[in-house]
């Protein structure tokens, strides 16, 4: 197996991203750069050099039309919240590039199944900023019980060591009867139920780990303009320096140390092409 370099991977999460963008246009959705995609954009006009992700918005009237009606031309394969047991959609190489999980709990046989993705964040309504600071907690504790119910979901293998094996039974024992899509359901509800039409502002609820300062007004991801990304155009807010202060503070155009600078895949996957 030959693994992906670094390079190798954000030319194929561009190429995801491209043909995201190619879909949206032609029907209509918009989506906006985000987090550290945004982040590159306008401080590298691209990749952050040691990134190796791509993060994508979508206002929910926008995510619910892509994830209906996503198509790729290229093959690319988009996984919805109710596949992949997390509370956000990915768009995912399954053609050219597959993953192995380091994490020990995580099954093979999903593995092979998923390639390099981009990910796709839904933008929901938020009533006023003393309903984000109540919400966020529970909201967090629905994700933990979400972890723990993905974690408890393999069966033991062969592919883990007996200490592994035995945890794992162990976990399936303990979480026998938490159901992995009704804790996920219950996130997407929790999520959604402000709907965003007639909400004043806004927020990432579904993978936030921004905090309860991640609330916007929804104009940044209405009104947006195009930004350079690997020397083509992507739409991102208009008014990004807003949306980058309350992601990254006020000093985001200072890149960190030398030693903070890491590549974040490494943490928990690794990425091989499939015809070597």
């Amino acid at each position: 197996m030959k693994e992906l370099t670094l390079k190798d991977m954000q030319q194929v999460l561009f190429d995801i991203l491209k043909d995201i963008h190619a879909f949206c246009i032609k029907n209509d959705i918009q989506y906006s750069l985000a987090y550290g995609t945004l982040l590159g954009a306008v401080r590298h006009k691209g990749f952050i050099p040691w990134d190796d992700d791509i993060d994508l918005y979508m206002t929910r009237p926008n995510y619910e039309r892509f994830i209906k009606a996503y198509k790729s031309e290229n093959g690319y394969v988009m996984v919805p919240p109710s596949d992949s047991y997390i509370a956000f959609a990915r768009v995912c190489d399954t053609k050219r590039t597959f993953m192995k999980s380091t994490l020990p709990w995580f099954p093979s046989s999903r593995s092979k199944e998923l390639g390099l993705w981009v990910d796709i964040f839904p933008i929901d309504g938020l009533d006023d900023i003393g309903t984000m600071k109540k919400k966020m907690p529970e909201i967090t504790a629905i994700r933990r019980l979400q972890l723990t119910a993905r974690r408890a979901m393999p069966n033991p293998s062969f592919d883990l060591s007996l200490k592994h094996s035995i945890r794992q039974i162990l976990r399936k024992i303990k979480y026998c009867r938490l159901d992995v899509k009704k804790v996920n359901k219950q996130l997407i509800d929790r999520c959604t139920e402000t709907p965003y039409e007639t909400a004043p502002y806004c927020s990432q609820f579904a993978c936030n780990t921004v905090g309860e300062s991640e609330w916007y007004e929804k104009r940044y991801f209405e009104d947006l303009i195009e930004l350079e990304f690997e020397g083509e155009k992507f739409l991102a807010p208009k008014d990004w320096d807003s949306v980058l202060n309350i992601i990254f503070g006020s000093d985001y155009m200072t890149p960190p140390p030398e030693d903070k600078r890491e590549q974040h895949s490494l943490d928990h996957n690794r990425f091989f092409w499939k015809d070597a």
